[in-house]
């Protein structure tokens, strides 16, 4: 594709591509000024960015930083980027918000690859089998959300990509459906926990038992490849109908062939009782005694009057039975429509006659793992109720795609909301909110479907609620001013949950599964997957070209890995390096490095230390004391973006960097100094000291064979800004930034530092956090507390807007 007139053509340079940025130039036409945030803000729009492999986001420019809003490090190497090649943005002909990027090759670069410079036909599909490899620290495990959410939803994923909340919440609603699972490889970590295995079971009559129980990778594959192959109309309405659990036949016995009767002929049939007559029975006693009468020898508590007593007079018309296969799976989805009625079974000569007709509503082969229904194991009982705390009705809701007041409960236990408001409880007519201060607040969801169906009529709007403009709006409104006012930071979000629909779970738009492997490479590898090994591989999926099948030890069975099951897994380098890992492996998986993001961090400043740098400093002596699989990784630093103080900088040296540095060093201490630039600093600036030992004191006049050095920790050197300042320089000394802006109210000052940091002082004292009085001062001055986007401002954008405001109103 011809680039325009107005298309940028941008050089990239080695930082460039190592960081993963495409830098745009400051005095750039290509794209309007409602594209462009600004600083520490939000642009007015997004647009559409395409990239070579047809894969689109909608993203926007950063003004302060003059980059666009995307990483591109995995598109670079992709698509063998290399420094001096061309990042070509221009405009597509089809719409006003949608822009191309495509990629062209450095002249004089010999031409060993060629670089695509169109877009492709089709869009990429993510491989079947990755590993995400790295350092500790640099977001591997974070990484396989996204990379979840690019199989399974890619259209959220491109709708939401900047907002992580979003995204995790529609990752635990696809975790909820069994779309995807979670494990975590280590030395215990077996064959028959991942495939399939023995366990030892009790029956009903308290005998022992060995049952072929499939493990999580078996399982996924199994939801994978299950159909439906009968399917009738569902009812409509779920709520307060009773669930049992029954089996028909023991699917590995002499009466299996149970099951497909009764599937054929619309019935459930009971082996208790034989062909005994229950008919005209009216309780428990009858039951008994008509067991007395046909000759059987048992007590009144016996599990088969049990049985028959549920099956006659507990299960009702309209009640669901849910058929397992094990303890493990299920297989059929029934609805009960008639009484009980006996029936003959001199033809088949065995003692299943107890009979009630049920409508099968859904039949799955192969059997589904019960993670898809449940939220325990099945029991060994024959027949018994499935109690709401078993059995997750949104589930089951979801399976028969139907309606019941679990499946389109509003919000969900976990949730959170806002600055951190957590849901810790949640039905159809309240939610509890758990506030930052640990106190609860339960909110009416009679109230929030109130204020979202003004929102819906146009009555209201979200920003009147956050601005407390409601009763202006509505003046015979009847809500409680107090609450709706007092809360406004938070109800717009619930309002908006309101609008946008159920937290219920929901399922994956495709049929794809994921699972999710943490730390693969702790685990025996080889003795994990065994035969599976082969079959991971993409050309040898069910349905490919060189499509392989195995015979699984324990069930006997033929087994073969679906096309849609991906595996994302995470690798921890300073555990062991990648060339040490299983060769089988590393053939059959793709890799994905996860390198330090050093520019996550270059807006942080701590007591005029720049944390970007100094974390770049260390990793460089890592880098030549060690190797680059064992750099120190961003995320250690992340909780200083909302919190830059020494204290906190204080933690995390003392609780993750030193004592992550003494395991990459096996306490060599002399190495440690080398990397936190120890031997060039001031004692009292120094984390680690040597010690100077008085020989004589200790051991007296005598000589001293192979006496040792010894080490300790200088504690009093955390709370200093210099030791932190001098890992990067020794001379230097930390900066205290210049008031740039400040505004005050009464004891309380606020204050834009040089840096761009706000500060809250109250009677000449530093308070530690600015934001919620921020947030107060705000409220107070009836401020503006949101993007348009509906998203907080940040801490900078609120102190600078509340500094703004106490000027003006003192003016």
């Amino acid at each position: 594709m011809a680039a325009g007139e107005e298309a940028l053509r941008i050089r990239l340079t080695q930082g460039a591509i190592d960081n993963g940025y495409i830098r745009v130039p400051s005095d750039q036409q290509l794209f309007p000024s409602r594209f462009i945030a600004v600083p520490d803000g939000e642009p007015e729009e997004r647009f559409s960015l395409i990239l070579p492999d047809g894969r689109v986001f909608r993203t926007c420019l950063l003004g302060k930083y003059s980059r666009l809003q995307l990483r591109f490090g995995a598109t670079f190497k992709k698509h063998h980027v290399q420094p001096g090649d061309f990042a070509v943005l221009d405009r597509d002909p089809a719409s006003s918000d949608r822009y191309v990027l495509t990629f062209e090759r450095d002249p004089a670069r010999p031409d060993t690859t060629s670089l695509p410079v169109t877009i492709a036909d089709n869009v990429a599909m993510p491989d079947l089998n990755r590993i995400f490899y790295g350092p500790p620290g640099t977001g591997k495990t974070y990484a396989t959300v996204t990379a979840a959410l690019e199989i399974l939803d890619p259209q959220f994923l491109s709708e939401n990509q900047d907002d992580r909340e979003a995204l995790k919440s529609r990752f635990d609603q696809l975790v909820a459906a069994g779309d995807v699972r979670f494990v975590t490889f280590h030395q215990s970590f077996s064959y028959e926990d991942f495939v399939e295995g023995l366990r030892a079971e009790n029956d009903e009559n308290g005998q022992l038992r060995y049952e072929i129980v499939d493990g999580v990778f078996k399982n996924l594959c199994t939801a994978a490849t299950a159909r439906v192959t009968e399917q009738r109309e569902a009812p409509v309405d779920l709520e307060n109908r009773r669930v049992w659990k029954m089996s028909l036949g023991n699917w590995l016995g002499d009466d299996a062939y149970i099951f497909d009767e009764c599937i054929e002929n619309g019935y459930a049939l009971l082996g208790y009782g034989g062909t005994t007559d229950f008919s005209d029975c009216k309780d428990r006693e009858d039951v008994f005694d008509r067991f007395i009468a046909s000759g059987e020898s048992l007590t009144r508590d016996s599990y088969p009057v049990s049985a028959v007593n549920t099956f006659l007079f507990k299960v009702s018309e309209g009640d669901l039975l849910v058929v397992t296969e094990g303890n493990s799976k299920f297989r059929a989805i029934g609805q009960v429509i008639g009484d009980y009625r006996r029936v003959d079974r001199k033809e088949q000569n065995d003692s299943y006659g107890q009979c009630r007709p049920v409508k099968w509503l859904r039949v799955y082969k192969p059997s589904l793992p019960l993670e898809q229904l449940m939220n325990n194991q099945f029991s060994q009982m024959t027949l018994y109720e499935l109690r709401p705390g078993a059995i997750d009705m949104s589930k089951l809701a979801a399976l028969l795609n139907s309606r019941s007041e679990i499946s389109t409960q509003i919000f969900k236990v976990g949730e959170q909301f806002g600055t951190g408001y957590e849901v810790v409880f949640a039905s159809a007519d309240l939610v509890e909110l758990a506030k930052p201060n640990g106190n609860r607040l339960p909110i009416g969801i009679g109230l929030l479907k109130t204020l979202a169906d003004h929102v819906k009529k146009g009555d209201l709007t979200l920003d009147d609620i956050r601005e407390k403009r409601v009763f202006d709006k509505l003046s015979d409104s009847k809500l409680e001013p107090y609450l709706v006012n007092g809360y406004n930071n938070i109800l717009p979000r619930l309002v908006e949950r309101c609008l946008s629909g159920a937290a219920a779970v929901s399922a994956s738009k495709s049929n794809a599964k994921v699972l999710i492997i943490d730390e693969i490479n702790r685990g025996n590898v080889s003795r994990i997957f065994g035969e599976l090994i082969t079959l991971v591989e993409p050309s040898k999926r069910h349905g490919a070209p060189e499509a392989l099948e195995v015979v699984l030890p324990y069930s006997k069975t033929r087994f073969s890995i679906p096309s849609n099951v991906f595996l994302i897994a995470t690798m921890n380098t300073a555990d062991r390096s990648l060339t040490g890992l299983d060769i089988a492996l590393r053939r059959r998986f793709s890799f994905q490095e996860m390198v330090p993001q050093i520019e996550e961090l270059e807006d942080i400043e701590v007591s005029g230390v720049e944390v970007s740098e100094l974390l770049k400093v260390m990793n460089d002596r890592i880098e030549v004391l060690l190797d680059r699989e064992h750099r120190l990784g961003h995320a250690y630093f992340l909780d200083l973006r909302s919190q830059p103080t020494i204290e906190v900088l204080s933690a995390i040296f003392r609780q993750k960097i030193i004592p992550l540095l003494q395991e990459y060093f096996f306490e060599d201490w002399t190495r440690i100094q080398l990397v936190l630039n120890d031997h060039r600093k001031s004692r009292e600036h120094c984390f680690v000291v040597e010690v100077k030992d008085d020989l004589e004191a200790l051991f007296g006049e005598t000589n001293v064979p192979g006496q040792r050095v010894r080490w300790e920790i200088n504690e009093e050197a955390f709370d200093l800004p210099a030791a932190y300042s001098g890992i990067i320089d020794h001379v230097r000394q930390p900066l205290s930034p210049e008031t740039e802006f400040e505004g005050r109210k009464g004891h309380l000052t606020v204050k834009q530092l040089s840096t761009g940091t706000i500060q809250v002082w109250e009677n000449g004292a530093l308070l530690p956090e600015a934001r919620p009085l921020l947030w107060k001062l705000a409220t107070e001055l009836g401020l503006k507390t949101h993007y348009s986007s509906g998203k907080e401002y940040n801490t900078r954008s609120l102190g600078a807007a509340v500094i703004s405001a106490l000027n003006a109103s003192a003016s």
